[in-house]
């Protein structure tokens, strides 16, 4: 009997500690660690919220080799998403829900078959040295194995999103930085322009050797017309397939009055029209983070564009020989 009722205190004390400690709990139960990166909040934001890249740094893929990753980015964020199976890290799945472009990134986060979903949050906020960036984790809990649960998991949640983020920190700032700029975007009139033009079509991979074909035919055109170059050449794309890369352009001199049609070459006016436009400083190759911010710019503020584009050659290899004070004028033509 003695025995029989120390036994029972035991369970009654267990029984108490599961129905009273999780009284003591907060609900919902939240985990948030935060790093400094050396790099400006921009460079950070479009991987994280778009998922691109995540499998480099994900803290749980790299405990697991059976593990696979599906990644499904959206061009403005909201609606992009991640999904994992594993047989340690079990299956699961996130999706962007909001977002303020370089501030902020709202997910849905499932664990296995779980309706109601936990709430991930980033935050992206410069300080000297970089951006902080804080990552946090938000889940409702049931009373009391829920809460009970979560209070021996969070340890492990937290020891998990601290080497998440010094993953990605090391990844991040092991990436060589862009050697180039963009500055203001603005909507601007483009006056009329008188031009020569030839047209090429291809890939960003073929078409530098073929635009300097195109500009010796146009140069040898415009002396023999005597014209004067008033501007700086230019191309002028005419459209873009995203699945192939490949574009209809035109390689272009702004000249000083009407020309004539020969053979390739062939006399244009464009009509004044109003552009969305910026400076984009340094190398050729880095134009795709320009584009992608302009792109930004356009989406924000609800502009209509025409899909075509043009890159006007403002100081180039034939006047500098270091590529990173390259200038040129992007711009996107609004219906």
């Amino acid at each position: 009997m003695k025995a029989l009722k120390v036994i029972l205190i035991i369970v009654g004390l267990l029984v108490a500690a599961i129905l009273i400690v999780p009284l003591f709990t907060p609900s919902p139960a939240e985990v948030s660690v935060e790093t400094t990166i050396a790099l400006e909040p921009s460079d950070l934001f479009p991987n994280v919220a778009s998922f691109v890249g995540r499998e480099l740094w994900d803290p749980w893929l790299a405990q697991d080799s059976t593990a696979d990753a599906k990644i499904g980015p959206k061009p403005d964020y909201v609606g992009s998403t991640y999904s994992w199976k594993g047989e340690k890290v079990g299956t699961g799945r996130m999706e962007v829900i909001s977002v303020k472009e370089n501030e902020y990134i709202e997910s849905n986060l499932w664990f296995g078959n779980v309706e109601t979903p936990s709430l991930v949050e980033w935050t992206f906020e410069p300080v000297d040295g970089g951006t902080r960036v804080v990552w946090s984790f938000s889940q409702e809990t049931t009373y009391p194995i829920g809460r009970l649960a979560m209070m021996f998991g969070k340890g492990f949640l937290k020891r998990s999103f601290e080497l998440g983020l010094a993953n990605l920190k090391e990844l991040q700032e092991s990436i060589p930085q862009a050697n180039s700029s963009l500055g203001a975007v603005t909507v601007e009139n483009q006056n009329s322009i008188l031009a020569l033009v030839t047209d090429g079509a291809g890939t960003m991979e073929t078409i530098g050797v073929e635009l300097g074909r195109l500009y010796e035919l146009l140069y040898t055109e415009v002396e023999r017309q005597q014209l004067e170059v008033t501007g700086p050449a230019f191309v002028h794309y005419l459209d873009y397939d995203e699945s192939t890369g490949h574009s209809n352009y035109r390689a272009g001199f702004i000249v000083d009055k009407a020309g004539a049609d020969a053979g390739e070459v062939v006399a244009v006016e464009y009509p004044e029209m109003k552009v969305v436009q910026a400076m984009h400083t340094g190398p050729y190759e880095e134009f795709t983070l320009s584009y992608g911010k302009m792109d930004s710019y356009i989406r924000d503020n609800g502009l209509d564009v025409t899909g075509e584009a043009f890159e006007f050659y403002v100081i180039g290899m034939m006047t500098e020989s270091d590529n990173t004070k390259w200038e040129t004028l992007i711009a996107f033509p609004l219906k």
